[in-house]
C-alpha cells in the first residue's frame, strides 16, 4: 500500500478533541454582535422662550384657535410667551409664560423635540466679540436668533433679551451715552443709546428705569449698571425683556445674535 502524503488524505481531530480520526468540520464565521438599538429621543416635558421649531408652531396654531393672537412663526418669543400667560390665566393655572407638561396635555399636544435654551440651539459661539464686551443683563434671562422676525412695525431689528421687572442692565461697552429718555416716548419707551470709541452704537430699549447719574454725555465703562429691565413703549402688555440693537458706525442693525452668544457668561 503506498505511503499516504502528507495532506493528501482527510483531516483528523486533533488529539485531546474526543472525536479521533473524525474530519474536523470547519469552525463556524463568528456572528457579529447586534449594534444596539439608538435610543429613542424622550418627549420634551415643556417649550419655553427661545425654543424653536415645528412644535412652537404647532402651539400657536392653538393659541389663536383660542382667539390668542401671536405670529406663527415657529418662534418662542415675547408675543408666545405673553399669549401663552393669557391662556393660562383663563385655565386658572399659573401664569409662568412657560407651556409646561400640564398645559401642553390640555390643549392636546405632544412635543418629541427638547426645548432648551436658545443659546444651545444656535451655531458655534465665536471665539472673540467683534464689538462686545460684556453682556447687556445680569440674572437669568433667555434669548433667541429673532433679529429680521416679523413686528407689527416692520422686521425686528434685534434680539429681545428676555428676563423680569427690575433685572440690572449694563453697559457692554466702554463708550459715552449719547441720547436717552426717562420718559416713555416712542415704541422704545424708555431707552439709551451708547456709542463706543469707534463709532458703534448700541441701543437699549423698554427699559423701567434709567440710572439717576447718567445723562447724554455720561462716560460709562464695561459692565457699568445703566437702568433696569422693562416693558415701556410697545412692550407694554406683553413680557419684561431688553430689546438690543448693535449699529456699526450708526448705520443700520446687524443681527446681535452671535455677539451676545461670545460674551454671554452662561456659555463659558
Amino acid at each position: 500500500m503506498p505511503e499516504q502524503l502528507p495532506g493528501s488524505g482527510p483531516s483528523v481531530a486533533p488529539e485531546g478533541s474526543g472525536l479521533p480520526g473524525q474530519p474536523v468540520a470547519p469552525a463556524p464565521a463568528p456572528v457579529p454582535a447586534a449594534a444596539p438599538a439608538a435610543p429613542a429621543t424622550p418627549p420634551a416635558d415643556a417649550l419655553r422662550p427661545g425654543t424653536r421649531g415645528s412644535d412652537v408652531k404647532a402651539l400657536q396654531r392653538k393659541l389663536r384657535v383660542r382667539g390668542i393672537k401671536v405670529p406663527v412663526d415657529g418662534n418662542y418669543g415675547a408675543r408666545t410667551r405673553a399669549g401663552v400667560r393669557i391662556l393660562q390665566r383663563k385655565l386658572k393655572m399659573k401664569a409662568t409664560g412657560i407651556a409646561d407638561a400640564a398645559l401642553l396635555a390640555k390643549l392636546g399636544l405632544k412635543i418629541r423635540a427638547v426645548a432648551s435654551d436658545p443659546a444651545t440651539l444656535a451655531a458655534p459661539t465665536p471665539a472673540t466679540a467683534r464689538y462686545l464686551k460684556v453682556f447687556p443683563v445680569v440674572g437669568e434671562y433667555s434669548y433667541s436668533d429673532d433679529f429680521g422676525d416679523p413686528r407689527g412695525q416692520g422686521a425686528h431689528q434685534g434680539n429681545d433679551i428676555i428676563g423680569t421687572i427690575g433685572m440690572q442692565l449694563v453697559s457692554c461697552v466702554d463708550g459715552t451715552i449719547s441720547r436717552l429718555t426717562r420718559e416713555e416716548t416712542g415704541l422704545g419707551g424708555i431707552w439709551i443709546w451708547i456709542v463706543d470709541g469707534r463709532g458703534n452704537e448700541y441701543y437699549y430699549a423698554h427699559m423701567a428705569s434709567i440710572s439717576p447719574e447718567l445723562k447724554a454725555g455720561s462716560k460709562v465703562t464695561a459692565g457699568q449698571f445703566v437702568g433696569t429691565m422693562g416693558m415701556t413703549g410697545d412692550a407694554r402688555g406683553t413680557i419684561p425683556h431688553l430689546h438690543f440693537e448693535i449699529r456699526p458706525n450708526g448705520g443700520g442693525s446687524i443681527n446681535p445674535f452671535t455677539e451676545l452668544r461670545a460674551v454671554d457668561p452662561k456659555r463659558k
